[in-house]
């Protein structure tokens, strides 16, 4: 069928839709219902949220509340609505499951981003409130629905790289990043590590306070095997997707090969916007002096830089790298800054305003109010194309 053939085919078919709305019950509106993340799972099949189940359109009280705004908003479903009706919505702050990792449905999806935010001199800037920010997407500005920039909890995915790209030497350093970092965390602060090789990512620690066991856990990974790091990336913001925690992110150990992964750059993008992650690559190789030379390393520490740039995350290292031994202060500093961000970002929560829904990259600007301010947040996202 031609995309004229279609078009007309789908006119129809909403025309119909409206028709029957006036009639009898409104399963077309309904599956608008069922398919908003925040709609409750049980309540996706029952017409009675928006009309008694056997009554008329003509009977004074057919439509339920929900129902008559529903209406009066021309059939959409609007944030307003789902905030208003808490009995068939889920709440904002909670996570939601149920929804595709490699589509957004524009008519019911909210954009949450992570921002950090800091002054002239380099410091993270907290206590700001919502009339501080301007969202801009595609270079529009966007009404800004809810900010987080409380003290909340912090769940962290160490993904780590024990390919046989990583030496036996590189593991003592991981083993080292991953105790100072968790000393940095906070007691309502959870951490769990994932490592990849040999074309498998494993769950080697689920999310947890209790850091004790941390020394001992290093004991049984070794190296070896090739290195699906876009797999590993994946699998961790799905997880992280579906955490309680408010603030999320993901700290990757790797020197940036990927050899072995199903999943491409593009769809690691894409799950970890669904995730609302941003990505901190701490390269502890690329940099270093026995590898300026190679060009398949800086080309791996390209694909960090790029990884960390996209979602609103940092590439980290410093001049010459970090050497196993002498720069552990250097290096435990580092994350002592990473921790601190992640604990001052902001989260900002929109809703599009643009409906298109064909493929493209969308682009996502924040503005400070006080021009002493900088933004950081991810560089954009792809819509969902239907």
């Amino acid at each position: 069928m031609s995309i004229s053939g279609k078009m007309k085919k789908i006119a129809v078919v909403l025309a119909l839709a409206v028709a029957a709305y006036n009639t009898v019950a409104h399963p077309a509106y309904l599956n608008l219902y069922a398919l908003d993340a925040r709609s409750i799972p049980a309540l996706r099949t029952d017409c009675t949220i928006c009309h008694t189940k056997d009554g008329k359109a003509s009977d004074t009280n057919f439509l339920s509340d929900f129902g008559k705004a529903f209406k009066s908003n021309k059939f959409r479903i609007s944030n307003d609505m789902r905030n208003r009706f808490t009995d068939l919505f889920i709440p904002a702050e909670e996570p939601v499951s149920g929804v595709s990792a490699d589509t957004i449905r524009f008519e019911t999806a909210q954009v949450a981003v992570k921002v950090t935010v800091t002054n002239a001199h380099g410091q993270f800037v907290t206590g700001l409130d919502r009339q501080a920010f301007q969202v801009l997407e595609d270079g529009r500005e966007q009404e800004l629905l809810k900010l987080i920039g409380d003290d909340s909890p912090l769940a962290v995915a160490l993904v780590i790289d024990t390919s046989g790209s990583a030496l036996a030497a590189d593991l003592d350093r991981w083993r080292k990043v991953t105790i100072d970092m968790a000393e940095a965390l906070r007691s309502q602060d959870t951490l769990a590590i994932y490592t990849f090789a040999d074309g498998q990512v494993e769950l080697k620690r689920d999310y947890s306070s209790d850091m004790s066991d941390l020394k001992k856990l290093f004991e049984s990974i070794t190296a070896g095997g090739n290195s699906p790091l876009y797999d590993a990336v994946l699998r961790a913001a799905s997880d992280l997707r579906s955490r309680p925690e408010p603030r999320r992110a993901l700290v990757l150990l790797t020197d940036g090969s990927d050899s072995g992964s199903k999943a491409t750059l593009r769809d690691t993008e894409q799950q970890t916007f669904l995730a609302g992650v941003s990505v901190y690559p701490i390269d502890l190789i690329n940099t270093s002096k026995s590898s300026r030379g190679s060009v398949e390393r800086q080309a791996a520490a390209t694909t960090l830089e790029r990884i960390a740039t996209e979602t609103g995350g940092r590439y980290l290292t410093t001049p010459g790298g970090f050497s196993i031994t002498g720069t552990r202060g250097k290096l435990k500093k580092v994350l002592a800054d990473l921790i601190g961000e992640l604990h001052a970002q902001y989260t900002v929560v929109y809703e599009p305003e643009n409906g298109r829904r064909s493929g493209r990259w969308r682009t996502i600007q924040i503005r400070m109010e006080q021009s002493d301010l900088s933004a950081r947040t991810r560089l954009g996202y792809r819509e969902n194309a239907q």
